[in-house]
């Protein structure tokens, strides 16, 4: 089918703020142009996109339809025009949750600053799950993500930094009680404190308990692993985290757990369908090839 992209453009603009008037403005166009331009998609689409009113519009069904699939393009299209600009200026965007973050990129990103201070790291804060969806719609250079062993996702390229344990913790008080080992049967007894669902963190938990015949009921869900720790501390329940980050941790004691926790990956996750920037490939040379001092 022969379309101008304009014409997509216009509709776009138009679709989002629900007015011609508004579309218009952002456009730098008539408000006739927009509405021509908009029953000429229409005729070429032999569809109605907009329900008209007095003094408002809305989309149909069919134009629902199609805004979800025009906003996609659209941010791809930006995500790709951002690639290109910051081409030659040296900047890269990477999505790794909070977790990640603080206990593991801090000192690559202190190492790599130093050696290229003129090239801009973005950082997206997300959960591993959202970061590799966000990878998928290009609005990222990469992510480092948190996953289970031997996993995969469609069109996302996975390569493997290094293995980490899930541990399960315990503040001082529990720690009296239930001493260093403690099995699946005796944990499920006892509070426990998790990520919410939205995490692949959380989906191994649920996995690992379902796969030994119990249910995750926890009685906390927590935005982060340090909310986690905390909550730990303060004696409310049992809790899990990345081996990393209970190192130089007061008042948190390990527990063996039986069966145990299988161990997990940390990778970086590509895109197999867009390009890196030379700039994303420095950075991926300089985590593959270096390993920095730990505070």
């Amino acid at each position: 089918m022969d379309i101008n992209f304009e014409l997509y453009k216009i509709f776009y603009f138009t679709a989002i703020n629900l007015s011609f008037t508004k579309a218009s403005e952002q456009l730098y166009v008539t408000q006739s142009s927009v509405s021509q331009s908009i029953k000429q998609l229409e005729t070429k689409l032999d569809t109605k996109l907009f329900i008209r009113y007095k003094k408002k519009i809305s989309l149909t069904e069919e134009g629902q339809i199609l805004l979800t699939h025009v906003s996609q393009a659209y941010q791809h299209l930006k995500a790709a025009e951002r690639k290109i600009e910051n081409y030659s200026l040296g900047e890269i965007t990477i999505g790794a949750s909070d977790t990640l973050c603080k206990y593991f990129l801090l000192p690559y990103f202190k190492k790599f600053h130093k050696k290229y201070p003129q090239i801009k790291i973005n950082i997206i804060n997300q959960p591993s799950r959202k970061t590799l969806q966000m990878i998928g719609e290009g609005l990222m250079d990469f992510g480092i993500v948190a996953i289970s062993k031997d996993t995969t996702y469609d069109n996302i390229k996975l390569i493997k930094l290094q293995d980490y344990e899930e541990v399960c913790v315990v503040g001082e008080e529990l720690h009296e009680k239930i001493g260093d080992k403690i099995t699946l049967q005796e944990l499920s007894g006892h509070p426990i404190i998790t990520l919410r669902q939205n995490t692949n963190t959380r989906k191994y938990m649920d996995h690992f308990f379902k796969e030994n015949g119990f249910v995750l009921e926890p009685e906390f869900e927590m935005v982060s692993v340090d909310l986690i720790l905390e909550m730990v501390k303060a004696d409310l329940g049992i809790g899990f985290a990345m081996d990393d980050t209970l190192k130089n941790q007061n008042d948190l004691y390990p527990v063996k757990l039986t069966p145990k926790l299988p161990t997990r990956q940390i990778s970086f996750a590509i895109s197999e369908n867009l390009p890196l920037s030379n700039t994303a490939k420095d950075f991926m040379d300089h985590m593959l090839n270096n390993e920095p001092k730990k505070n």
